[in-house]
């Protein structure tokens, strides 16, 4: 193989540089084969690289692979958002939709453009929340959050991804979490689950209506910056705790994430809500590019 391949750099869920997740994208990926693809995820270095290629599905865009540093996945909700922002950067995506071909099936992304900025939104299939049954002291003990810091506005409930959303009191509470991350990870594991993500209804910003921590080290993330992923199941968990309005239409609100990393995300979260239920959940962010340039495809 020779030639340039393009690929840029750009943070997610915010809207200035260095702060929300970063992510890589590269276009023109056809020419890459997976292990290529994973050399390149692991010489980034970033939490997520979307590759987009050619897609030779029938009503289908773009076909979507995503790598962290060292492996595949399946969904990656900021990788594939970046994805997504370097093709509207280079004039690719023309409307204000787009369908990739992935590993998990077709992922649809919508794209509302104005005042200069690309406010692109993911809709996964609408999560429930299950009730949370195992040992919950263990992981209180392992996050370092006392039984006193637990906020009694939600029940802890695991999410579709095996996460396990529970309320802190405060923010306070929130920013003295020292998880013991040996701890912590010796006892998720067993239980086949995947992150913990500690929610407060206190916010940084007025206005916002949520802000988390989210710890999964036993995934090689110690703390995730932004988890676009966990944002789904957790506006429809606030819904169902009252802490949303119930009355039918739609509700957004925007989600707060990564402040204590020196990196503040934020998402916009958007429930339509039918006899006072969700019925369908949005999950939105922006992006930046900090970096641009090419790859040798013969590298």
């Amino acid at each position: 193989m020779s030639g340039l391949i393009p690929i840029i750099q750009a943070d997610v869920f915010t809207e200035r540089p260095f702060a929300g997740n970063p992510a890589a994208a590269v276009l023109d990926a056809d020419r890459l084969d997976a292990p290529a693809m994973q050399r390149i995820a692991a010489e980034m270095l970033v939490p997520g690289t979307a590759f987009v290629s050619a897609s030779t599905q029938a009503g289908v865009d773009w076909r979507l692979r995503m790598f962290t540093p060292k492996r595949e996945v399946g969904y990656s909700g900021h990788t594939a958002l970046c994805g997504t922002h370097a093709l509207v950067e280079s004039g690719r995506l023309p409307g204000d939709r787009v369908t990739y071909d992935t590993p998990s099936g077709l992922l649809r992304v919508d794209v509302e453009r104005g005042d200069g900025r690309a406010l692109m939104w993911l809709e996964p299939p609408l999560p429930a929340c299950r009730p949370f049954e195992g040992n919950l002291g263990e992981i209180l003990d392992a996050l370092g959050l006392s039984r006193a810091a637990v906020g009694g506005w939600a029940r802890p409930v695991v999410t579709p991804d095996q996460d396990l959303l529970l309320p802190a009191r405060d923010l306070a509470a929130l920013r003295a979490l020292e998880p013991n991350m040996r701890r912590l990870a010796a006892v998720r594991a067993p239980q086949h689950a995947r992150g913990v993500c500690v929610v407060s209804r206190e916010t940084v910003d007025p206005g916002s209506g949520s802000h988390c921590r989210f710890f999964a080290p036993h995934y090689g993330i110690a703390e995730d910056i932004v988890t676009g992923s966990v944002h789904s199941t957790l506006g429809v968990w606030l819904l169902e705790a009252g802490a949303l309005p119930a009355a039918d239409g739609r509700v957004v609100f925007t989600a707060e994430q990564g402040d204590g990393l020196g990196r503040p995300g934020r998402l916009q979260v958007e429930l339509t809500v039918q006899d006072g239920r969700a019925a369908r959940v949005r999950v939105g962010g922006c992006a930046v590019t900090v970096l641009t340039g090419s790859l040798r495809a013969d590298a």
